[in-house]
């Protein structure tokens, strides 16, 4: 019977902490838990894909190499057009870009092989690591803007 009163208080104190959460405010959005899951999805396959086809040159932490191969990180040319970066991933590119006010003119490789998803992948992955934020690249988006990849200039 001595045990009884601190175990009854024990439970108490973790019944009712369990059915509270935080109050949100009200510039919070609710999380959207398939997009959590989805976005998660992503950032793990984009980081595999990502290691395979583009660290060589843009390097694993995304800071590039020299004046040779622009960085992701921090970029704010891949921030500024992320359906550029789809057809860049997919096309190759040749020619000179301007990246953080630095000039880079080698050639991209074509990855013409990845599929849409793995695209949206990789670039959802670039997009929100190294200090980018800009959410999830949905496939459907993705699909769309390699469509008119052919009007974007190579």
């Amino acid at each position: 019977m001595k045990n009884f009163k601190p175990t009854l208080l024990i439970l108490v104190i973790f019944l009712t902490s369990c059915g509270t959460s935080p109050k949100k405010t009200a510039d919070e959005k609710p999380v959207d838990r398939r997009t959590e899951i989805r976005l998660t999805q992503y950032m793990v396959q984009g980081k595999v894909l990502y290691q395979t086809y583009c660290s060589n040159c843009h390097q694993a932490d995304g800071t590039g190499l020299g004046k040779l191969y622009p960085p992701l990180a921090g970029s704010d040319y891949l921030m500024a057009d992320l359906k550029e970066v789809a057809c860049l991933i997919k096309n190759g590119k040749t020619g000179e870009i301007m990246v953080n006010g630095v000039s880079y003119n080698q050639m991209m490789p074509a990855n013409t092989h990845l599929t849409p998803i793995e695209i949206a992948e990789i670039v959802t992955y670039i997009s929100n690591s190294w200090g980018n934020e800009a959410g999830i690249s949905a496939t459907r988006d993705v699909t769309q803007w390699l469509k008119n990849c052919d009007q974007a200039e190579n």
